[in-house]
């Protein structure tokens, strides 16, 4: 039974965690940017840097405005304390990417057992909040999921919550509660993993493969001998990631999703978080899903 001075030593223990991460993020700098030559005049460019200097962390506009990192806590925190979740603050981590370009604040959600052949087949659910200082990264929530069953992971971001706008002046005022976002985002993970099951549930031939992995990648599956050699490799690689995904959970739509998400996970990412969450293996990861979950309507 939780006491009343167990509450307020969890309390403390957050308000001490939430600090000791303000000591730890980046307090970005805006500096405008000059050519240093006499009679060239410079436009009105401005970098983004660490407050203790170094490399820029992005060239940017007049009207872009970098996140004040340490206000984005206190808005993550109030925001959770606000929603009255089960959500453990002392568990919020922080990560930089690029170089400190792209932030993410990660919290646990909820861990799914997803009802496939294989026992204890488990997916991990994170809620993420993004922002960034390249100028291309919106303040953003949403949440990442990691199967636990093996190394592959169905590792998947989405963000497609309200809150996914731009870092500018006039939008600094709106971090300042995410409780509604933060509702959305525990929705989400919940028809996700909803359609994760329905998905086991979808039996599909190799014709039907075939024809998703040509919408996937926008190569011609039925042309395969015409394709380069390059377009064939990538397609094989698909193939045997799909092909032991369905040895372990059946001929689904379920392991058809999962050997994707192996192919990125390994092939393009090479088990890279940031390549995961950044790069093109995201990108891949986000058509599958919606290629996949538009079968379930």
């Amino acid at each position: 039974m939780t006491t009343a001075n167990d509450f307020l030593a969890t309390l403390d223990n957050q308000t001490t965690h939430i600090a000791n991460l303000k000591n730890q993020v980046i307090q970005a700098k805006k500096v405008q940017l000059h050519t240093g030559l006499e009679g060239f005049n410079a436009p009105l460019a401005y970098g983004i840097y660490r407050h203790t200097g170094g490399n820029a962390l992005g060239v940017v506009g007049d009207v872009f405005e970098p996140t004040n990192l340490q206000l984005f806590l206190d808005a993550i925190e109030c925001s959770v304390l606000e929603s009255g979740l089960d959500l453990d603050l002392n568990k919020l981590t922080y990560d930089e990417y690029s170089d400190g370009s792209k932030i993410v604040f990660r919290m646990p959600l909820k861990k799914y057992e997803i009802k496939t052949p294989m026992v204890g087949d488990t997916l991990e659910t994170n809620i993420e909040f993004r922002t960034g200082f390249d100028g291309k990264t919106k303040m953003s929530l949403g949440f990442y999921s990691l199967r636990l069953w093996c190394e592959n992971g169905a590792k998947n971001w989405q963000k497609d919550v309200d809150l996914a706008m731009k870092n500018t002046t006039n939008n600094q005022a709106k971090i300042m509660t995410f409780t509604n976002e933060i509702f959305k985002v525990v929705e989400m993970t919940q028809n996700h993993v909803k359609l994760l099951n329905n998905a086991s549930l979808k039996a599909i031939t190799q014709k039907q493969i075939d024809t998703f992995l040509t919408n996937l990648t926008g190569y011609d599956v039925k042309g395969y001998k015409d394709l380069t050699t390059r377009k064939r490799n990538i397609l094989d690689a698909i193939n045997g990631a799909v092909a032991i995904e369905m040895q372990n959970t059946g001929a689904n739509l379920f392991s058809l999703l999962q050997g994707v998400t192996r192919y990125t996970t390994h092939n393009l990412a090479e088990n890279n978080v940031e390549k995961i969450l950044f790069s093109q293996a995201n990108v891949l990861n986000t058509k599958a899903h919606e290629l996949v979950f538009a079968e379930l309507n």
